[in-house]
């Protein structure tokens, strides 16, 4: 639900670091900004809420919306759809939930097996190996799921403009020349972290250069 009156209440920044997999916690601070028109901040929070939930379309329609209230109005970045799909996979679950997972299927593997190792009864033990395999294969998927969700949740390479007007500068420097002119809410990739305080950039129409730190905030 996205709001279409603003309240002229004080802004403040979004809080810092809740819970990873609080999306709609995120969401209802989104919301609360979005109503304070204060939709670089209202970008933030959902952006980090999809991260979590990549196929709500909730925020999704309210990310949309919010888009639409910038004043680039850049288009979203594409992905490959296996790729986005894969991601929808890793987030069906927690990070403790895949864990659990793969622990309940070690063990089961492990009954299994036994059963193949001591059971006589063919069918039984044909039916004890091939589980096992199975169950194998899932402790496996789980475990680098697991792994996979952490590293894309502690993943910080998209950021939000949350300052006004913003100069996209074509070195890490005040004195360099001046590429472009981008405006709060535009979302950015982040491609290079090395230089204290900039951020290499890049544009979802493909433009790049560096930006300051301070300017932006890391989804």
């Amino acid at each position: 639900m996205a709001f279409a009156l603003c309240a002229h209440a004080g802004k403040a920044a979004p809080a810092a670091s809740p819970d990873p997999d609080s999306a709609q916690e995120y969401f209802q601070r989104g919301n609360a900004f979005y109503k304070q028109c204060d939709y670089a901040h209202a970008m933030v929070c959902y952006m980090r809420a999809q991260k979590t939930e990549p196929l709500n379309k909730d925020i999704q329609h309210n990310i949309n919306i919010t888009r639409s209230k910038t004043i680039d109005k850049m288009p979203p970045e594409s992905n490959i759809f296996f790729v986005e799909w894969y991601k929808a996979l890793v987030m069906t679950n927690t990070i403790d939930n895949w864990a659990m997972i793969s622990i309940v299927s070690l063990i089961a593997a492990l009954l299994l097996f036994l059963a193949y190792l001591f059971v006589s009864n063919i069918a039984v033990r044909k039916v004890s190996f091939y589980s096992c395999v199975v169950l194998f294969l899932a402790f496996c998927f789980s475990v680098f799921f697991a792994w996979n969700r952490k590293y894309l949740l502690n993943t910080h390479d998209t950021a939000i403009v949350v300052k006004e007007a913003v100069a996209i500068k074509n070195l890490p420097s005040t004195k360099a020349p001046e590429t472009a002119i981008i405006h709060e809410g535009t979302c950015v990739r982040i491609t290079d972290k090395d230089m204290k305080g900039w951020f290499g950039i890049r544009l979802s129409d493909g433009r790049e250069g560096w930006i300051r730190a301070a300017y932006v905030e890391l989804i």
